[in-house]
Formats: structure tokens, C-alpha cells, sequence
């Protein structure tokens, strides 16, 4: 299966509010919102051409439309990302979505084309996400999402525990990157279900494809990113790109 440029969209949810780090989506780094640095490496993409941020904030929107981008303005009630992305993709008339967070940093489309891949590798799997190794220090912070995956590359279960159990602690996790290419019903269908009991316990909103039996596909992505929980991510991620 080959999916066309014209039959895809990425959508970056960038909401404003945050509990561990209010406002980090327009906070600088290395001089430029967190956002735009955000957007500009998604839009490097070879496999999506239109981007579209979905925001709650004219902040974040002014930040876009200055760097020369297209942005819709979804509601500040709005419980998670997928319900964002969801509003503007009700809207829209392709077949395929990517879902990029707006607070994970790329350095350029190889991640973003990796997951499209994945859906054309994986054509009775509707959902496609990323992962890469997590040493097991690193895997204790609950920020950092583990997933085990099957010997298929299928995601079985998602967490912010250490998963698997492993007695001698050396050897690597998953880590899993909040980053998705849906079928785009199957989006619509996953934002309209209720919140589901393991999605709540864990915090993870992925979990309530698995609890509905919606298999995800997995790439091994082997680009470096830098998630933004806190503000010492953006510290660390500020060094980065000083080093770059």
C-alpha cells in the first residue's frame, strides 16, 4: 500500500495549559517558542505536505501564522490532544492523519515519514506509532511512557511503570513517543468512545484503542527527539540544539 501525499494531513495539538510546566509551548529555546521549533521540523516532512496546528490559545496561533503556517482554533475545554486533533479532522476530506505533539522536538520529517511507513507496511492495522530504547534509569521517571511490543512490532501494552519486569535492571525499554498516523475513521470512532478504565488509571489515552481492540502498529524510530514535560527538558533540549 503507498498512501499519497494528497490523502494525508499532520495535526499538531498545542494547547496552552500544562500541570508540569504551564505555558511551555511558548517558551523560548535557543530563541524560539518551543512550538515553532516544533512545527518547523514537522513541515521537513518528504511524506506530509500540509500541516495544521490546533490550538486553544491566539498566543500559540500568532507564533504559527508568523512562521507561515495554517492554524484552527479548537476549544480551551477540550480534554486531551486526540480530541483536538479529532475537531479538525472532522473537517477535513483525507484519508490518513499524523498526530505530532507539540512538545516533542524533531530535527527534521525522518521520524514523521517513519510513521507512514508503518501504515503502508501494516495495512490491517489502522494505527501507527513510534518507539525507541529507554535504559532502565531513564524508564523509572513516569514521565517516560513504556511499551512492550510484540515479536510482530504490534504494541501490546503501554505504562508509566517499568514493563516489562526485569530482576537484573540492564536490559533497554521501549520508550514510546507521542507521536500517531490513523486511519482517519478510525480516529473519529477512538475520540467519540468514553474514557476507558485503564486509560484513566495510567493517564495514557492510547490505551483506550488497545481496550477496544484496535491494533497499533510499531517502527523502531532511530532519530533522536526530546520531549518537553518540564522545564528541565527544555534546559536539556535547549543544550542540544546550542551543541547542534
Amino acid at each position: 500500500m503507498r498512501i499519497p501525499t494528497s490523502q494525508i494531513v499532520g495535526i499538531i495539538p498545542a494547547r496552552i495549559g500544562s500541570t508540569r510546566f504551564p505555558g511551555k509551548m511558548l517558551a523560548l529555546i535557543a530563541g524560539k517558542p518551543l512550538i515553532e521549533h516544533v512545527y518547523r521540523g514537522c513541515t521537513k516532512s518528504q511524506r506530509v505536505r500540509r500541516w495544521i496546528v490546533a490550538t486553544d490559545d491566539r498566543g500559540i496561533a500568532s507564533v504559527i501564522v508568523q512562521a507561515g503556517g495554517e492554524v484552527v482554533m479548537t476549544p480551551r475545554k477540550l480534554k486531551t490532544g486526540s480530541d483536538r486533533i479529532a475537531l479538525v479532522a472532522a473537517q477535513l476530506r483525507v484519508r490518513w492523519i499524523v498526530n505530532w505533539q507539540g512538545d516533542e522536538w524533531l530535527p527534521d520529517g525522518r521520524p514523521i515519514d517513519l510513521l507512514v511507513q508503518a501504515l503502508e507496511t501494516n495495512p490491517k492495522r489502522p494505527v501507527a506509532t513510534l518507539v525507541r530504547p529507554l535504559s532502565v534509569a531513564e524508564g523509572k521517571n513516569p514521565n517516560r511512557v513504556k511499551v512492550v511490543v510484540s515479536q510482530s512490532g504490534r504494541a501490546l501494552y503501554f505504562s508509566r511503570a517499568l514493563i516489562p519486569h526485569d530482576d537484573s535492571g540492564t536490559k533497554p525499554l521501549w520508550l514510546h513517543l507521542g507521536a500517531y498516523a490513523f486511519d482517519r475513521r478510525t480516529l473519529l470512532e477512538f475520540a467519540g468512545w468514553s474514557q476507558t478504565r485503564l486509560e484513566k488509571r495510567e493517564r495514557l489515552e492510547q490505551l483506550r484503542l488497545l481496550e477496544h481492540d484496535v491494533p497499533i502498529a510499531t517502527a523502531h524510530c532511530r532519530v533522536r527527539t526530546y520531549g518537553v514535560d518540564t522545564p528541565e527538558d527544555a534546559a536539556a533540549l535547549a543544550s542540544h540544539l546550542r551543541a547542534r
